[in-house]
C-alpha cells in the first residue's frame, strides 16, 4: 500500500515523539483496599541540573487530603513535597529530590533543549498528546499496580499563546500516533497532566527531520468541543523561576509572564 505524503509526515513525527515519551509518568493514589488507582499523568523535565515533575493542578487538588503515589522501580512509592501553581492556570510543579529522582528512574526527565521556547510554541502546527488514560490502565488482576500503558494521539494546534495551547481532538475517532491505526479515543481521565509535544511545519519537518518539543501540559477536555488545552511551557518555566528562584535557560525566559503562586503539600499518610 502506497502511503500519502501526509501520512508519511505524521508517521515521522510520531516516531520522533516516541523517543521522548519516557518523560511522561503516571501518578496515582490507593483505594480503600490499598490498590493502585490512576489519578493522572505527569511530565518530568530537567532544568540546569534540577528535575521537576509537572502535572495538572486539578489532579493534585482532588487528592490534597489523601496520599499520592508514583511508579517506583518495583512498587508504588509515596510522593511527598510541595507543588507550586499559579492562580487561574491548571498546572502544578514539584521540584524532585535526589531520592525521588532515583525513585522515578524508570522514567527520563526531558532535557531543556526539548522544551519549546515561546517562538517554538507559536510555530507548532501539529501536536502529539501523550499520557496514561484510565481506560487502558486498570489495576492488574491480583497485583497492586496499574498496567502502565501510555497512549499518544495527534491533533492540529488551533491556538497558542504565552498562557495556553489548544489542540483539536476527535473524541469519536482518532489515529494512534505510533501505529497510525484508527482507534476509539480514550476516556480522557488519566491523561490530564500529560505532555503536549508540538511540531512546526517547516523545511526540516517536511524533509523528514521533525523535532517535536514540549509545548504545554494537558489539563482540560471541554465536553462541548473537540479539543484539548493546557498551559504552555512559558507558564511552567515561570512557576519554576518564581517558586524556587531557579535560573532558567536564556532561550526559555519570558519576563512578561507573571505568577501568583499557591502551594499544595503532599505528605505521607499518618501511621
Amino acid at each position: 500500500m502506497v502511503k500519502g505524503a501526509g501520512t508519511i509526515l505524521v508517521d515521522e513525527i510520531g516516531a520522533a515523539v516516541e523517543a521522548l515519551k519516557s518523560c511522561v509518568t503516571p501518578i496515582f493514589d490507593a483505594n480503600y483496599n490499598g490498590e493502585a488507582e490512576l489519578l493522572g499523568s505527569a511530565v518530568l523535565i530537567e532544568i540546569l541540573g534540577d528535575a521537576f515533575l509537572c502535572t495538572a493542578k486539578h489532579v493534585i487538588d482532588g487528592n490534597a487530603k489523601s496520599t499520592m503515589y508514583v511508579d517506583g522501580p518495583s512498587k508504588m512509592e509515596i510522593l511527598e513535597g510541595n507543588f507550586y501553581a499559579t492562580a487561574g492556570l491548571d498546572a502544578a510543579v514539584l521540584k524532585l529530590t535526589t531520592d525521588q529522582i532515583k525513585m522515578l528512574r524508570k522514567y527520563t526527565p526531558l532535557p531543556s533543549d526539548q522544551i519549546a521556547d515561546p517562538t517554538e510554541v507559536f510555530a507548532a502546527r501539529y501536536a502529539n498528546l501523550v499520557g496514561f488514560p484510565e481506560t487502558r490502565n486498570r489495576k492488574i488482576y491480583q497485583q497492586n499496580k496499574i498496567k502502565g500503558l501510555i497512549y499518544s494521539v495527534g491533533g492540529m494546534v488551533i491556538e497558542s499563546t504565552l498562557n495556553k495551547v489548544r489542540v483539536s481532538f476527535n473524541r469519536k475517532r482518532n489515529l494512534d500516533a505510533k501505529t497510525r491505526k484508527r482507534v476509539q479515543a480514550p476516556h480522557p481521565h488519566g491523561m490530564s497532566g500529560g505532555a503536549m509535544f508540538g511540531t512546526p511545519m517547516n523545511d526540516a519537518t517536511i524533509k523528514g527531520k521533525p523535532n517535536p518539543k514540549l509545548i504545554g501540559i494537558m489539563t482540560d477536555y471541554p465536553s462541548s468541543s473537540n479539543e484539548i488545552f493546557g498551559p504552555s511551557t512559558a507558564i511552567v518555566m515561570a512557576i519554576v523561576r518564581d517558586a524556587w528562584g531557579k535560573a532558567i535557560p536564556v532561550r526559555l525566559q519570558v519576563p512578561s509572564v507573571k505568577t501568583r503562586l499557591s502551594v499544595t503539600g503532599m505528605a505521607a499518610p499518618e501511621s
